[in-house]
């Protein structure tokens, strides 16, 4: 294995880079790479479609006299299933930061963190304006862990911060905020309320799905002048 340095601006050809004999290849993890990131899409979707899907029932049959089912409550099935989505972040945060030698201690102060704010989230009530300030610290510190990342991984974790970031506004803002005295038992205020939750549901799971799949892709190394330098995989011909 060897690694070839690439300038800023400069075109990729791999095959110059490489001497007589050998011939880039795609590294078997690139595979394992878009596996997780395809499965962990796919699970997120369907998870969210579910969450919506039973917030209709729960409202239009059952009159969200069902609570297991009503997604505004933290021990409902979703809500509980949110708090795992959660928890997951925090066990891959850890997990990475044993297996890689870059950032080993901040990778694991991101799971600390996110595990502190699974025991608030399902302990106390929400309350967006309390949790701005630790979960800014959550968005910074994956930004800047994720920053050299494959292409992949890193946009569904960015992904994940958009939708987070989203469902907290709505959780300020809004038919479905917290402090909304508008009725429950409108269409308006349940699709509102199924964004906000579904937001944060998939949110949480796509920065699980990133931060795992990073663990399968090495991030791209810098060289001292600031160019990039790609790993290669080289095999005889």
């Amino acid at each position: 294995m060897r690694f070839a340095t690439l300038g800023r601006m400069d075109h990729v050809d791999l095959c110059s880079a490489q001497p007589c004999g050998q011939r880039a290849r795609v590294p078997p993890a690139a595979d394992n790479v878009t596996r997780v990131v395809v499965a962990g899409l796919i699970v997120t979707a369907a998870m969210v479609a579910l969450q919506a899907a039973s917030q209709v029932i729960d409202f239009s049959v059952f009159n969200l006299r069902v609570r297991a089912l009503d997604a505004d409550h933290h021990d409902s099935v979703f809500g509980v299933a949110s708090l795992l989505a959660q928890t997951v972040v925090a066990v891959a945060s850890v997990f990475r930061g044993r297996r890689v030698e870059r950032h080993r201690r901040a990778w694991c102060a991101l799971g600390a963190i996110v595990a502190g704010l699974v025991l608030v989230r399902g302990l106390m009530a929400f309350n967006a304006t309390a949790l701005v300030v630790p979960l800014a610290c959550v968005s910074g510190l994956v930004c800047w862990l994720t920053w050299l990342d494959r292409g992949g991984p890193r946009a569904v974790v960015w992904a994940g911060l958009i939708l987070m970031a989203t469902s907290l506004l709505l959780h300020k803002v809004g038919l479905a905020a917290d402090a909304s005295t508008a009725s429950d038992y409108t269409w308006s205020y349940q699709i509102t309320g199924m964004v906000k939750h579904g937001a944060e549901f998939a949110g949480w799971m796509l920065l699980a799905t990133g931060i795992a799949a990073g663990i399968e892709s090495p991030a791209q190394e810098v060289a001292p002048d600031g160019s990039l330098l790609l790993e290669i995989e080289s095999v005889a011909q």
